[in-house]
């Protein structure tokens, strides 16, 4: 009996989080010329995820929880190997309730998405690791971790630090703080 009680709630949950009003990237009008440069994930025949990597969780706000990715694939990249992983803590009391929260990682950018739009009162603390990636035509200091902000703009989110490292193929943002679920990303 209690397995069924779970599973409506768990159908009850993402109904609410998939709601006519819940859309985690953002205005249904946001132009391509509005999308930032996004850092590409490499593409082609087993070269991507193939679709998107997701988890999710049932989230009481007083509790907190962390949300964890990890992902692997071989990829046409000097490195033969990309490899994801990303961690995201939401902190306890940051949030009244309880949700269902999901995050996803598309195959084609490696941007993140959460969901179901809601802001926090302590920012989710991220940390996203991208390792293998061709980065010879990117330049290291133009490369930004950004978010799409509540006025469909993108803006640079604020992290303790940001690696882009030529020689693994590494891009890497260290505790970027999250005040709402959107979508965020490497872009240059």
């Amino acid at each position: 009996m209690s397995k069924y009680i779970y599973l409506l709630i768990f159908f009850l949950g993402f109904i609410v989080g998939c709601g006519k009003n819940s859309d985690p990237v953002g205005p249904v009008d946001t132009t391509a010329a509005d999308e930032p440069n996004w850092i590409a994930l490499p593409s082609g025949e087993n070269s991507s995820l193939e679709k998107s990597v997701i988890t999710g969780e049932f989230i009481w706000g007083y509790q907190g929880a962390v949300l964890n990715i990890n992902a692997h694939y071989a990829a046409y990249t000097p490195f033969h190997f990309i490899s994801i992983k990303a961690k995201a803590e939401i902190q306890k009391n940051s949030f009244e309730g309880w949700t269902f929260v999901t995050m996803s990682i598309n195959d084609k950018y490696g941007v993140t998405t959460f969901s179901p739009e809601q802001t926090f009162s302590k920012p989710v603390i991220y940390n996203l690791t991208i390792k293998g990636l061709d980065l010879s035509a990117i330049d290291p200091p133009t490369v930004q971790f950004v978010y799409m902000a509540p006025d469909g703009q993108y803006q640079k989110a604020e992290y303790d630090r940001l690696i882009v490292d030529k020689g693994t193929g590494t891009l890497q943002v260290v505790n970027a703080k999250i005040p709402h679920f959107s979508r965020y990303g490497f872009a240059n």
